[in-house]
Order: structure tokens, then C-alpha cells, then sequence
């Protein structure tokens, strides 16, 4: 497989007081006429909001409509999302679109927390109301450090999801930094989970640090490619900063890794040459588009890339 770059698409840089700067996770799906794809913008406090872009399905570099009010707002004092929320996945359920984000909190010991929570929209996404003020799937005896970024397939009537858990904290060059790997989980209706604690994808001679994954199916293959770094400098360019790993199933839970065989990465010299992290996939026809992001977790925006079926 070989994805053809495709190039940038959106960036933030001071558009308004909430969307000062990042254009991050990108996550999209596909509507009757276009692709909307939602991601989250940074204030000057480095806190977070989602909105979205349409573009169009022929062609996503072309910007339909640019939605310049977030459609989450951050909770409450004391929630798990009152510092930002930063979008996961979405799933639709019948008339219905289930977002999933990532709330963050800041801690005192460790720079932050976050989970899973789940917001619902039966206007085609233009608006979304929380199921809860509480995570969907948070802090519990399988999860004590974080559970974020889900990828969710709807199979039958079950919800499939490889998710990151977190695995601890450790002290690099006097800061704290997360540690984390991706997980098994399924539910029946989307908001009571059930974990499996095997980590799907072992660390090989690498840092513990495996998020943000993108899932498809075809012709019975699950494909799966997930966000990876190393330890130290890795918000820098060099081996240890984001790259794309790539892994196969039949089931959606025992999987094959396979990252000589992801067909993406970093580019010699663009917005995306440092880094490229936080995949979304979808289908539109014969030919898969992957969103994601560059240098700086998003700093230098999102763009795509395709690759033909």
C-alpha cells in the first residue's frame, strides 16, 4: 500500500479568542453532500475546543463552510473535561451521530488526566448535547491514569474499540511525560463498556506510547494504523517525534503489526516533515482518505492523503 500525499487543508493561526492557534485530531464523516471534519483549537491558555470544517467529498481541499463556534463546551469545575475537549470518533446510530472526545483535566502531580466522553447530535453534527457530565469510559480498575481516543466499529448490534489506556508517568529531562498503549474494549449500546487487559500492540524497542488509532474493514481485513513516538525530544523533529505504525486483524481484537507496511510518513520538507500523528479514516467510493496532522500536534494544521481500493 502506498498513500499519495495530498497536502494541507486547514490551519488555525488567531481567528478568534478560542481559536488562537492548532487544528487538532482531525475526525471526519461523511454527509449526504460533503465531508465534515471536526478537530480542536487552542486559546492563548493552551485549553481546547472542537468546531468544524465541511469540504467537499471530490476534492477535501476545497473548503465548503468554516464553522467558527465550537460545538462542545468545557464542563464544569471538577469535571474531566473542564480544562478542553479534543475529538476521537464518530459513529453514526441510525439518525444519529455518537461524538466521542478526549476531556482533559490539569492535575498537580502530573501535568493532566483525560477520558472518554460521548456527546450526541441529531441534526447532522451541526449541534451535540453530552450524555453525561461524567466520562463513558473513564478513570475505573482498568483504566487508573487515562482511557482516550477510541477507534469504534459498529458490528451487528455491538460497539468495538481499540482505545489508549494509560500506563504511567515518567520523569524525562525534569518533566512528566504519559505513557500509554492501545486496549480492547466492546459495549451493546456505546456508553457501558466491557475491557479486555491485554495490550493489543506490544512496545518493540520503543517507547510506550501508541494513540489516536484509524480503523477500516475490507474484504473481511481490519487495517489499523495508530500514532507512535519515542521518548525523549519527541515534540521535535527527529526518529523520536509522531510517525504512523500499521497493524491487520480478522476480529477487530488479535492483531499483526506491520509497520513496514503502514505506506505513509514524514515528508522532506512541508508542514508535515517533523511529524505526522492522529490518523482518521474513511471510505468515499473506491478510495480510502486519511486525515491527520503535522509538525506541532496540529500547530501547522491537517491535511489528507489517499489511497485507491
Amino acid at each position: 500500500m502506498k498513500w499519495v500525499k495530498k497536502g494541507n487543508i486547514y490551519e488555525v493561526k488567531n481567528i478568534n479568542s478560542w481559536m488562537i492557534s492548532h487544528a487538532q485530531c482531525p475526525t471526519a464523516i461523511e454527509l449526504k453532500d460533503r465531508i465534515r471534519i471536526y478537530f480542536s483549537a487552542r486559546d492563548k491558555y493552551g485549553e481546547s475546543l472542537p468546531t468544524f470544517i465541511d469540504v467537499s467529498k471530490d476534492n477535501p481541499s476545497n473548503i465548503l463552510y468554516e464553522h467558527k463556534q465550537p460545538v462542545l463546551e468545557k464542563g464544569r469545575k471538577g469535571t474531566f473535561d473542564e480544562n478542553g475537549i479534543i475529538p476521537s470518533y464518530i459513529v453514526k446510530n441510525e439518525a444519529k451521530f455518537y461524538f466521542y472526545y478526549a476531556g482533559w483535566s490539569r492535575c498537580q502531580n502530573v501535568p493532566y488526566k483525560n477520558f472518554t466522553g460521548l456527546a450526541i447530535s441529531d441534526d447532522d453534527g451541526l449541534t451535540f448535547k453530552k450524555y453525561s457530565e461524567g466520562p463513558v469510559i473513564g478513570m475505573d480498575v482498568y483504566n487508573p491514569l487515562s482511557a482516550t481516543g477510541p477507534c469504534i466499529v459498529k458490528l451487528n448490534n455491538e460497539y468495538r474499540c481499540i482505545y489508549s489506556t494509560g500506563i504511567d508517568w515518567i520523569k524525562i529531562n525534569n518533566k512528566m511525560e504519559h505513557t500509554y498503549l492501545l486496549r480492547y474494549a466492546s459495549s451493546n449500546d456505546g456508553v457501558n463498556w466491557k475491557f479486555d487487559t491485554r495490550n493489543i500492540i506490544e512496545a518493540e524497542n520503543e517507547f510506550m506510547a501508541h494513540c489516536k488509532p484509524a480503523c477500516f474493514n475490507e474484504n473481511g481485513i481490519y487495517h489499523m494504523w495508530f500514532s507512535k513516538r519515542g521518548s525523549h525530544n519527541f515534540r521535535e523533529s527527529g526518529n523520536n517525534s509522531y510517525r504512523l505504525g500499521y497493524a491487520t486483524s480478522t476480529d477487530f481484537i488479535s492483531w499483526s503489526r506491520k509497520d513496514d507496511e503502514c505506506g505513509i510518513d514524514v515528508s522532506e520538507n512541508s508542514w508535515d516533515s517533523d511529524m505526522i500523528c492522529y490518523p482518521n479514516i474513511i471510505k468515499i467510493n473506491d478510495k480510502l482518505i486519511m486525515f491527520y496532522n503535522g509538525n506541532g500536534f496540529g500547530k501547522s494544521g491537517f491535511g489528507y492523503a489517499e489511497l485507491q481500493l
